[in-house]
């Protein structure tokens, strides 16, 4: 008969010996978890106290025992460049590793990185499936921005009712840039038809959790009398919830506002100053605004130059009609040298975008023979059929 084992498949003195390692091994882990999570606990306390030097040594010190929850944060710190020089390469080797743990959070974060090409190469499938991980077990982040991705048709197939599925599931955990989602779908009519009041609805829960987009929309809502009896003071109200958060568009709303004197006394210094702040945060159309301004004017000092550059920031983003502007610049020899094959170049890219005003300055083109182009019944009317 053959010797008796273990259940541990060997000898029982060697079993013996075995179990105790494992013990061992158990007992460095107790011991290991512990001082992990007080590193952790200790760099989220900086954190919140915005003490981020310590918080990045407290994380670094969890996450090299490999607490998921500080390579997560100290992505974050290395993505926001808090108590650290920004360094999105880190950022992503940090959120890689807490990803890799299935941490949700770090997943959304890596996610968002290959969305916006940001210390790795842009690549939407990636991002698309870290989203999926982690909308998939309901956190909310990912969820909004797996139907961002399916809204705008990045990675996948736009797909407005999907958008709208994800959107809707982040929203009900009360995320509120998924609520205000949520509504401007409901606004444009995306997949659906279109729902003022609804989309009321949505952005009044959004702006009760204080998101600065949210608030801006209800003011266009108020400003436009889309879903609710128009009322510029109310709007005016709401911009400026949104702007005292630094939101850009409501910046450029009440700087418009201001530009024509529209519930508010013109005051182009304000609106200058309004659309400054929103260009500096890449809004396009502050930047085509603030470029308007300095080109056009009356009581802010011509700025040809900077209008031009300006300009050419918002094309870059696509606003058509920042193509106009620049295309009169050309035309009127301001900043640049005069030249009507590069206006007409730029008011036709305009047109060709769906900026009505540039079709109906082609329209006068073609029609008066201006511009050097000869009269031309055929292309006047091309172009005027594109303002009906």
């Amino acid at each position: 008969m053959g010797k008796r084992i273990g259940e541990c498949g060997m000898s029982r003195p060697a079993c013996f010996v075995a179990s105790w390692r494992k013990i061992l091994a158990c007992l460095a882990c107790v011991a290991v978890v512990p001082v992990a999570y007080a590193d952790f606990a200790a760099g989220a306390a900086a954190m919140k106290a915005r003490d981020y030097a310590t918080a990045l040594r407290e994380f670094q010190a969890a996450a090299a025992q490999g607490e998921a929850r500080a390579q997560n944060d100290l992505g974050v710190l290395y993505e926001r460049g808090l108590g650290v020089k920004q360094d999105f390469v880190d950022a992503a080797a940090w959120y890689r590793k807490a990803a890799d743990a299935g941490f949700l959070q770090a997943q959304t974060n890596l996610g968002y990185l290959h969305e916006s090409g940001q210390g790795v190469a842009r690549d939407y499938g990636k991002a698309l499936a870290l989203y999926q991980q982690a909308a998939e077990r309901n956190w909310a982040q990912a969820q909004n921005n797996l139907g961002s991705l399916y809204e705008k048709g990045l990675g996948v197939q736009r797909d407005y009712a999907r958008a709208m599925l994800w959107y809707r599931k982040a929203a009900d955990q009360g995320l509120a840039q998924a609520q205000t989602n949520v509504g401007y779908m409901l606004e444009t009519g995306r997949g659906l038809p279109r729902d003022d009041i609804g989309a009321m609805n949505w952005y009044r829960k959004a702006a009760d959790n204080g998101f600065a987009q949210a608030e801006n929309n209800i003011g266009a809502l108020y400003e436009r009398g889309r879903g609710v009896t128009a009322d510029l003071n109310t709007a005016i109200s709401w911009y400026r919830k949104a702007v005292d958060k630094g939101n850009a568009q409501a910046q450029t709303n009440l700087g418009f506002l201001y530009a024509a004197g529209r519930g508010l006394p013109r005051d182009d210094a304000k609106a200058v100053e309004l659309f400054r702040l929103a260009a500096a945060q890449g809004f396009a159309q502050a930047q085509s605004n603030l470029g308007f301004m300095l080109a056009e004017a009356r009581s802010v000092p011509r700025d040809y130059a900077a209008a031009k550059v300006l300009y050419e920031k918002a094309i870059a983003q696509g606003l058509a009609q920042a193509m106009m502007h620049l295309a009169v610049l050309y035309e009127k020899g301001r900043g640049v040298a005069q030249d009507n094959a590069v206006a007409l170049t730029w008011y036709r890219r305009s047109a060709e975008a769906g900026y009505r005003p540039a079709s109906q300055r082609l329209f006068a083109v073609y029609t008066n023979g201006e511009l050097g182009e000869q009269i031309d019944p055929v292309r006047a009317k091309l172009w005027a059929d594109r303002v009906q």
